[in-house]
């Protein structure tokens, strides 16, 4: 192909992005009638994401076109990356696929990028919130975001009540303040009931979640990019200190964190002979459990006749805005796709207002689109809250989702087993960030 021809084709291909995305409504320039984006062929959607998220949706975008047919192929989220990449390698990947932020820097390679001058930085910004803007970067937009599940505070109604406590904590400093109240001990130190599961690692669910929104809620991305040239940079910026705070936020979370597994700290309250945080909370042994949106069903399974409800996740004290850590699920295309141009129409129009809203309902989950945030659904105190923290969430560019747990599990471990000073565990697991992103 001629440099001639590669213009022309991203001219064609840019002027055909930009007229979908009028007719899907993300961008509004006046009347849509007069768009042609006729969508044709087979669409093949893969993800790790349950199949029935997507029917209503799928069947919705499907249905506006006679010769549109699109497929959903659920994959197991343990292949799921290895599996997408030997399908691009063989040219059989599919076109359209879910990705959360932890793929997001492996799949770069594969994900074809919207240029802002087709897609306009401002009108994302406007539609989404803005912890999905993860998914811009200064090449333009690579994904439509669908979901948010964000990390909430799910806490025992009979425990709290018991003790005369009202309300949950709504800043982490709160915590102090009740753990001689909600942790029960015996004259051994045997903890029977804990306030919250936090200080360990491996019988803390969610521990690498939970101490990346303490640093989130300092200030602190973890993760950098940017562009250096035409290539895009990722760096570890877990040590930096971007608001100027007379302790850094690493050290700060670190500090809060382990506090609440001394043995000799009048805030104990955990230890790693207990049973997971999970377990413990379902069977009514734990006060405060930090979990995703997405258990709340698996709670009410795991003990249907536990008494709970759910909160907003803590914040910090004396701030001026309030963060959660969420996992943010995105559509993202194949920019190999064999129909790449029904592939960004079926995106743009899942990502839609009034698809999304159903792949919400259908899975329980906020969505990402501001307008339907400000539709809360006021007869389910669970979701009210969902969509409250929905809001106000924010992930980071994990670079590799396994990886990294071994290095938070190894910066905690070190720590507690004393092994390593808090500055040398630090140091080192910045080093293996450092070393996974580059």
């Amino acid at each position: 192909m001629t440099n001639f021809q590669t213009i022309l084709l991203g001219i064609f291909i840019g002027g055909f992005v930009f007229a979908v995305l009028i007719f899907s409504g993300l961008i509004d320039f006046g009347s849509k009638e007069k768009v042609d984006t006729d969508l044709k062929g087979v669409v093949t959607i893969w993800g790790t994401l349950p199949s029935s998220y997507f029917t209503e949706a799928r069947d919705l975008v499907a249905s506006q076109f006679d010769e549109l047919r699109i497929n959903y192929q659920k994959k197991d989220e343990s292949t799921y990356q290895a599996e997408l990449i030997e399908a691009f390698a063989k040219g059989t990947g599919p076109d359209i696929y879910v990705i959360s932020t932890d793929m997001i820097k492996e799949n770069e390679p594969f994900i074809y990028k919207i240029p802002y001058i087709s897609y306009p930085e401002k009108n994302f910004k406007t539609s989404y919130i803005d912890g999905a803007e993860i998914y811009l970067d200064e090449q333009g937009v690579f994904g439509f975001p669908i979901l948010s599940d964000p990390l909430v505070l799910y806490y025992n109604n009979d425990i709290l009540s018991n003790n005369s406590i009202v309300n949950p904590p709504k800043t982490w400093d709160e915590l102090f303040d009740l753990n001689s109240k909600l942790t029960k001990k015996d004259g051994n130190g045997i903890i029977s009931q804990s306030m919250i599961a936090l200080g360990g690692y491996n019988n803390v669910n969610h521990a690498k979640d939970i101490l990346a929104t303490l640093l989130i809620q300092n200030g602190n991305n973890l993760v950098k990019k940017r562009a250096s040239g035409e290539e895009l940079v990722y760096s570890s910026i877990i040590k930096d200190n971007p608001l100027g705070y007379s302790v850094s936020p690493l050290d700060a979370a670190i500090d809060f964190y382990m506090i609440f597994s001394n043995m000799s700290s009048p805030y104990y309250s955990w230890n790693r002979a207990l049973p997971s945080s999970l377990d413990m909370f379902s069977s009514a042994k734990l006060a405060f459990y930090i979990g995703r949106a997405s258990e709340l069903f698996k709670i009410q399974s795991l003990n249907p006749n536990l008494s709970f409800n759910v909160a907003e996740l803590p914040q910090m004290k004396d701030t001026n805005f309030r963060r959660t850590y969420a996992e943010i699920y995105s559509l993202v295309i194949n920019k190999k796709s064999a129909n790449l141009s029904s592939a960004l129409g079926v995106a743009g129009r899942l990502a839609q207002a009034e698809a999304s809203k159903t792949i919400s309902i259908a899975s329980s989950l906020p969505p990402v689109l501001r307008n339907l945030l400000a539709e809360k659904p006021k007869d389910n105190a669970y979701l009210e809250t969902f969509f409250d923290s929905a809001i106000i969430s924010r992930s980071w560019l994990d670079p590799n989702e396994n990886k990294t747990e071994i290095i938070f599990r190894g910066l905690i471990d070190n720590i507690s087993s004393n092994a390593l000073s808090n500055k040398e565990a630090i140091n080192k697991a910045n080093s293996q960030i450092d070393l996974l992103v580059n």
